[in-house]
């Protein structure tokens, strides 16, 4: 499922990052995330594949984050 405004603007708020550091990250302009956070302009092909891409891989590390890293490695031998 595309990355939705709703989701930038949980991640932004779940962060604490500006519009500008998230812009930043992706390797866009500030613009263009408020103008996909407000609606006022549908976003073009590679900003829903920078979207999808930067979120998928966020959500990821959020996942191995809580659970170790996802390694699981078995009871202590000795």
């Amino acid at each position: 499922m595309p990355v939705q405004p709703a989701d930038v603007c949980q991640f932004l708020h779940r962060t604490g990052w500006s519009q500008a550091r998230l812009a930043w990250e992706l390797g866009i302009n500030q613009p263009r995330i408020s103008r996909f956070i407000n609606g006022m302009k549908k976003p073009n092909p590679d900003l829903v594949r920078v979207l999808d891409a930067y979120f998928a891989a966020e959500a990821q590390a959020r996942v191995a984050a809580r659970t170790g890293g996802g390694h699981r490695h078995g009871p202590p031998r000795g």
